[in-house]
C-alpha cells in the first residue's frame, strides 16, 4: 500500500477520534451504567450504550477496547454511587434523621434501578463481596442495608420490610452500645451513622 494512501486513511479515522476523549469516555460511562440500571447484564450492549450516549460503537470501543471491560467499569461506578448514595443519606444528621433519610436513599435506589442493578452485578461477581477486615458492628450495618436493598428490589411489601428495617436499625443501635466504638469503614461500602440514641416510634 503506497505511504500517501496509508496516511490517508488514518488521517480520516483521526478525525473521528476527539481530540479531548475524556467528556466522550465520561458519557459513555454514564450510559453503560444508565443501560446497566434499566436493562441488567443481559440486556447491556455496546450498541445500546452508543445509542444512549449518542456515539457511534467505534468510539465505545476505542475507549474501552470491549463488552466486558465496559461492564466492569459500568459496575464499579454503580457500586461507587451507590455507596455515596448511602453514605450522603446516614450524613444528614444524628440518630432518627439519619436513619430514615437511609430508607428513603434505599427507596430510590430501588425505583431507579440502582439496588436491582447492584444485585446483578453482584451474582454475576462483577465486584469484590470481602468483608476482610470490617468490625463485627460495619458488617452488621453492611447485611441490613444489603438486605433491604434485596428485598426493594424483589418488590416485598413495603410496610412490612420499613418496620423490619426500623427493627434491625435499633437491634444495631443496642448492638453499637456493646461493640464500642466504630472501626474505619469496611471495603463494600458505609459504615452507618455514628450511635445515637434510639429512635422512639416509627420513623416518618
Amino acid at each position: 500500500m503506497p505511504i500517501r494512501f496509508a496516511l490517508l486513511i488514518i488521517d480520516r479515522k483521526d478525525r473521528y477520534v476527539p481530540k479531548d476523549s475524556a467528556p466522550s469516555r465520561s458519557a459513555i460511562l454514564s450510559a453503560a451504567v444508565h443501560i446497566l440500571k434499566r436493562a441488567g447484564i443481559e440486556g447491556f450492549t455496546l450498541e445500546g450504550v452508543a445509542r444512549r450516549a449518542g456515539v457511534v460503537k467505534g468510539l465505545v470501543l476505542y475507549h474501552y477496547g470491549s463488552r466486558g471491560r465496559l461492564l466492569r467499569a459500568a459496575a464499579a461506578q454503580l457500586v461507587s454511587e451507590r455507596a455515596a448514595g448511602i453514605e450522603g443519606a446516614l450524613a444528614k444528621g444524628p440518630g432518627t434523621v439519619a436513619v430514615d433519610a437511609c430508607w428513603h436513599e434505599l427507596r430510590r435506589q430501588a425505583e431507579d434501578g440502582t439496588a436491582r442493578a447492584w444485585l446483578g452485578v453482584c451474582s454475576a461477581g462483577l465486584i469484590d463481596q470481602s468483608d476482610s477486615g470490617t468490625a463485627l458492628e460495619g458488617a452488621a450495618r453492611q447485611a441490613v442495608l444489603d438486605g433491604c436493598a434485596v428485598a426493594l428490589a424483589a418488590g416485598a411489601p413495603l410496610a412490612d420490610l420499613r418496620d423490619a428495617y426500623h427493627a434491625l436499625w435499633l437491634a444495631l443501635l443496642d448492638l453499637s452500645d456493646v461493640a464500642g466504638p466504630p472501626g474505619p469503614p469496611g471495603p463494600r461500602g458505609p459504615r452507618g451513622p455514628p450511635r445515637p440514641p434510639a429512635p422512639r416510634g416509627r420513623l416518618g
